[in-house]
């Protein structure tokens, strides 16, 4: 009996000891797992969790040794679950390491990402007796990862799609729908709120305004930001084209331009439309997207808040003026304008007493581009104050070489386009070029149209005055043809006013050209200004013009405007000083 006692509690002795073995190999497996920052787990056969870590638990808000004998079923979803189990089980089977990226189901219903390696695990036998794993959250990185891909293809300011995604999608959109429209959206005036209200009223109100072109639009159209305030929807065309397009069209402006309440405050814009129609206007989505650019444009040159559909005449006349425009800008880099001068005559004597400076411009060919073609283009493009500048350096230094030949009493006049009489510095510049050239004031005329001189005539008056100031003349060019307010005029330093060309061409036959020139000479006499005709041709229109006392003339009846050292020598001798 004594002997059987002393085995028993031997055996007891050797169980309780294999148990605190057991349990120390556990305390240690389980000391091993906490020190993983990841989540790491061991499973059996049936995917039943054998050992979790804290890190796991504290996932799922719930103690490790709480979640030993669950599966993912009592975790996750049922669709999630399953697909872990299948993972799983592909791991066993193939006992290979699997690595893969996941997703985790939390209990408070977030949804995160992990990276998952998982293991099978091997008996002594070598059979598999479970799986292993360790998975590391990475919802951040994929929550940064799918908002960079978001933002490749998306724009940040609207949430709308980008040019990016324009270019990869719109093959894939041209499949789809082998007949659609593309319609370029500008808005009107923009830059103004911009400018004036600051960028933070006007990205709010791009904002708003992605939303409304969001609600109005099919789930079949694709529409993009562009840049800026423009904007391009792609739209399916079906039987009914024109119309549909037309009644679309119409909801974008009545959406576009309901009024935006912003701070407090309601702004308005309109929109300019343009419309081409694949693949009648272009196959390919660069020339699809130039044709309704191009019907933008037009839409703007109509006078805005309108839609124009696309015709082959535009793009003929975008090339042209494309082609005029790069010419102005070689032109600029290589000093290649020139100056021609058209004497100033006195009507009685016919005595060269001043000229003016034209500006002239050849193409690549040499043929000559009419200024009427090619200075609007400077204007609309923003290149004229650099050529104004050309103009006014080049006119004074051919002044200062002529006045070095002793033609000191020669007076020439410069036309000075809005934009580069608006510009800020344009009185300082003046002035200093004055100075490095010798030129005096007096020896200068500067010409201004009347509606550069209305459109802020307050503000102008100051300017004129610090012109005047430096001696320079100033003369109204094209009189009579805009809108002058003589209240005004009286006030500003004007020295001469110049009888427009159109007014000139019927005398002294047409009854209005005559009345209306009879009324400036009087308004010149009467204000104590000087005058000049323009576009004197005949000798009929020269005789009516001395006989009703204007004092100066040009035209093509004296000479037209001619190179520097041509007009030279028209120069008297008596001429000089």
């Amino acid at each position: 009996m004594k002997r059987e006692r002393e085995a028993s509690e031997s055996a007891r002795t050797a169980a309780l000891a294999a148990v605190a073995q057991l349990r120390l190999l556990q305390a240690h497996q389980q000391a091993l797992m906490d020190s993983i920052d990841d989540l790491a787990w061991l499973k059996d056969t049936d995917c039943r969790f054998m050992l979790v870590n804290r890190k796991f638990g504290e996932v799922f808000n719930l103690a490790p040794e709480s979640l030993i004998g669950k599966s993912d079923y009592d975790l996750s979803p049922p669709d999630m679950a399953a697909h872990y189990q299948a993972h799983d089980r592909m791991v066993m089977t193939s006992r290979q390491v699997e690595r893969t990226e996941e997703e985790i189901h939390r209990p408070d219903g977030e949804i995160g990402w992990a990276e998952t390696i998982k293991v099978p695990v091997f008996g002594a036998d070598g059979e598999v007796v479970g799986t292993a794993g360790i998975a590391r959250d990475i919802t951040l990185r994929k929550r940064y990862q799918r908002e960079v891909e978001f933002l490749a293809r998306h724009d940040p300011l609207t949430g709308l799609f980008n040019r990016r995604h324009l270019e990869e999608q719109f093959e894939p959109f041209a499949a789809r729908h082998p007949r659609f429209a593309a319609l370029f959206l500008d808005l009107d005036n923009f830059k103004l709120i911009n400018d004036t209200d600051g960028h933070s009223v006007g990205d709010e109100l791009l904002r708003q305004l992605a939303s409304r072109l969001k609600g109005e639009i099919d789930r079949n159209d694709l529409l993009v930001r562009l840049g800026g305030d423009e904007f391009l929807l792609l739209s399916p065309l079906g039987s009914d084209s024109p119309e549909a397009l037309d009644h679309l069209a119409t909801r974008l402006e009545a959406a576009i331009g309901t009024p935006y309440e912003i701070g407090g405050t309601k702004y308005v814009v309109s929109s300019s439309i343009g419309i081409a129609v694949h693949p009648e206007h272009g196959r390919d989505r660069q020339t699809l997207i130039k044709h309704a650019d191009i019907a933008m444009y037009e839409a703007k040159k109509k006078g805005r808040n309108r839609v124009c559909w696309f015709e082959e005449a535009l793009a003929s006349e975008t090339t042209a003026r494309r082609r005029i425009e790069l010419r102005i800008r070689d032109a600029l880099k290589e000093n290649a304008f020139e100056l021609h001068y058209q004497p100033v005559n006195d009507a009685r004597t016919g005595r060269i007493v001043g000229a003016e400076a034209l500006l002239r411009l050849r193409d690549a060919q040499g043929s000559p581009i009419s200024p009427a073609r090619f200075i609007p283009i400077a204007e609309q493009t923003g290149l004229i104050e650099q050529v104004g500048e050309w103009v006014l350096d080049t006119g004074l230094r051919q002044l200062a070489a002529w006045r070095a030949e002793g033609h000191l009493n020669l007076r020439l006049a410069i036309n000075i386009s809005g934009t580069h009489f608006g510009s800020p510095r344009f009185v300082e510049r003046l002035s200093s070029r004055l100075r490095e050239t010798g030129v005096p004031g007096n020896a200068l005329e500067l010409e201004l149209t009347e509606g550069v001189l209305m459109a802020d005539a307050d503000g102008n008056i100051s300017t004129l005055a610090r012109i005047a100031a430096l001696g320079v003349a100033l003369a109204v060019d094209d009189f009579g043809t805009g809108y002058s307010s003589l209240a005004y005029l009286k006030q500003l330093p004007i020295h001469r006013l110049k009888i427009d060309r159109s007014f000139v061409q019927g005398l002294p036959v047409h009854p209005g050209d005559i009345a209306i020139t009879r009324s400036i000479l009087h308004l010149a006499q009467t204000f104590g200004f000087e005058v000049t005709a323009e576009g004197v041709e005949t000798q009929a229109q020269l005789d009516f013009l001395r006989d009703a006392g204007c004092p100066a003339v040009q035209g093509y009846l004296f000479s037209p405007a001619r190179a520097a050292a041509d007009f030279a020598a028209l120069l008297a001798p008596e001429f000089s000083a």
